[in-house]
């Protein structure tokens, strides 16, 4: 049996010159970001999230309603309101194969 459900995929992307990231990135701002991740988390609107293995970008896989919802999530991300991130987003058909 296979099912399938339409999710937002989140490309994240650092979009500051990286010297800029590294001097206005600190721990407050780092554990802010994490926080409000496994919040999303926890409520089960983010299905994971997480860095690729070299550091050069990242992934969100929002489990919610609609494109706009997942927006608004974006829009209220720590590193995203502090101009050091951005996140491409992208409608996905999450498959599970019974």
């Amino acid at each position: 049996m296979t099912t399938e459900r339409k999710v937002i995929m989140g490309w994240v992307k650092v979009c500051v010159a990286p010297e800029i990231f590294n001097s206005r990135c600190d721990e407050v701002l780092l554990q802010r970001e994490k926080q409000y991740l496994a919040s999303l988390q926890r409520s089960g609107e983010i299905l994971l999230s997480g860095p690729l293995a070299d550091g050069s970008a990242g992934l969100v896989v929002y489990d919610v309603q609609s494109f706009k919802e997942a927006q608004h999530m974006v829009e209220e991300q720590p590193m995203v309101r502090a101009g050091l991130l951005s996140v491409e987003l992208k409608e996905m058909f999450a498959v599970t194969y019974g």
